[in-house]
């Protein structure tokens, strides 16, 4: 093998960057994301077909990632930047948008979707001395705790936001724009996710290190 072929990426490398690039390209070629939208709420001219063979090539990416660790350590990589300047160009940018559905907060959940996805690929990345019998790498345990306890929050909210409009709201009226009381159903949501994702957590821990104790010679 020559000096230039070990200083060549691996294909797994190569293919996650590239299925993940592409992805990004189609979505500002289908309209998705756009830096000068002056509208307020982001353009409707959107070409539907092609965000989603973006969403399709960004999975594959990320499932070409996790072939091996150099392409988890890259592609995980190139996930938290890209959700760096999402969070430097929402904070900096007025006219910077993202639409998928047309509902609020696409942007923000686009960004903790990558950001804790990235992360979730650099812990797999790091190799860490082996873990004792019955147990597991601490850090790739905690970011998919963070993950999905940060899932569990989010789905929470929306839960308990359209449980509220289901109830409350009528058939085609919608609710009053001055009533918050489904964004107090939307916290109570939340907060019983992080309690139950807390409880589930210290559980899971428990009983790892009841294993761990199991395995271990006297």
């Amino acid at each position: 093998m020559t000096s230039q072929e070990q200083r060549s990426l691996p294909s797994p490398v190569v293919g996650g960057l590239g299925l993940l690039g592409l992805g990004i390209v189609l979505l500002g070629v289908g309209g998705f994301v756009r830096f000068h939208d002056s509208s307020g709420s982001g353009s409707d001219r959107w070409i539907l077909p092609l965000g989603f063979l973006a969403a399709l090539l960004a999975a594959g990416g990320v499932g070409i990632a996790f072939v091996s660790t150099q392409s988890r350590r890259w592609v995980g990589g190139a996930l938290v930047l890209l959700d760096v300047v999402l969070v430097w160009q929402s904070a900096v940018n007025d006219g910077f948008r993202f639409i998928w559905m047309a509902d609020e907060g696409e942007l923000i959940l686009l960004e903790i979707a990558i950001g804790l996805l990235g992360l979730v690929l650099l812990a797999l990345s790091i190799q860490l001395p082996a873990p004792v019998a019955g147990g597991s790498n601490w850090l790739v345990r905690g970011a998919l705790y963070l993950s999905s306890v940060v899932a569990a929050v989010i789905i929470g909210f929306f839960i308990g936001v359209r449980g509220y409009e289901a109830k409350y709201c009528g058939v085609g009226e919608g609710c009053d724009p001055d009533d918050l009381t489904g964004l107090g159903w939307g916290v109570t949501g939340s907060l019983i996710a992080l309690a139950v994702g807390v409880v589930a957590i210290v559980v899971a821990e428990v009983v790892l290190r009841q294993q761990r104790k199991v395995g271990t010679p006297a």
